[in-house]
């Protein structure tokens, strides 16, 4: 979510029309309700708080990419 010059959001925002149908999956240290309540990220997108295991991660992303068969 928040990176040296821009934020994961603004890159996102930057890449999805260069590749349609991309998934996002934002990762933090923060914890969902700052990001959300923030203005960070709208409640509804993949969202991962560090710190996590490998065995979470790769949950969370089969998960995202489960969404985008569906869509």
């Amino acid at each position: 979510m928040v990176k040296p010059g821009t934020s994961g959001r603004e890159l996102a925002a930057r890449i999805t029309p260069l590749r349609p149908g991309i998934r996002v999956l934002f990762v933090s240290g923060y914890t969902e309700n700052v990001i959300t309540t923030g203005g960070m990220l709208e409640k509804g997108l993949a969202f991962l708080q560090k710190p996590f295991s490998p065995a979470v991660l790769v949950e969370k992303v089969c998960e995202v990419l489960s969404q985008a068969a569906t869509i």
